[in-house]
């Protein structure tokens, strides 16, 4: 599973509980996307972004280059 490359955030293990108080594993999964970023030092590079990062304005997304 893919990690925010920015905030480090990954998959965790946990419980989901009915309401009989049976307890079953399951994996909370982060929302992350690979997009195009701009970089500070200017380079455009695909990386794993987390939707909280992305809405934070942690990075910059990279402008489409149209096709001619």
């Amino acid at each position: 599973m893919a990690a925010c490359e920015i905030c480090g955030k990954r998959a965790v293990v946990g419980r989901s509980v009915t309401f009989s108080g049976e307890r079953n594993r399951r994996i909370f999964k982060p929302n992350v996307h690979k997009m195009r970023v701009r970089l500070p030092d200017g380079t455009v590079k695909r990386i794993y972004v987390c939707t909280k990062c992305l809405k934070a304005g942690k990075v910059i997304k990279a402008p489409r280059i149209p096709k001619e």
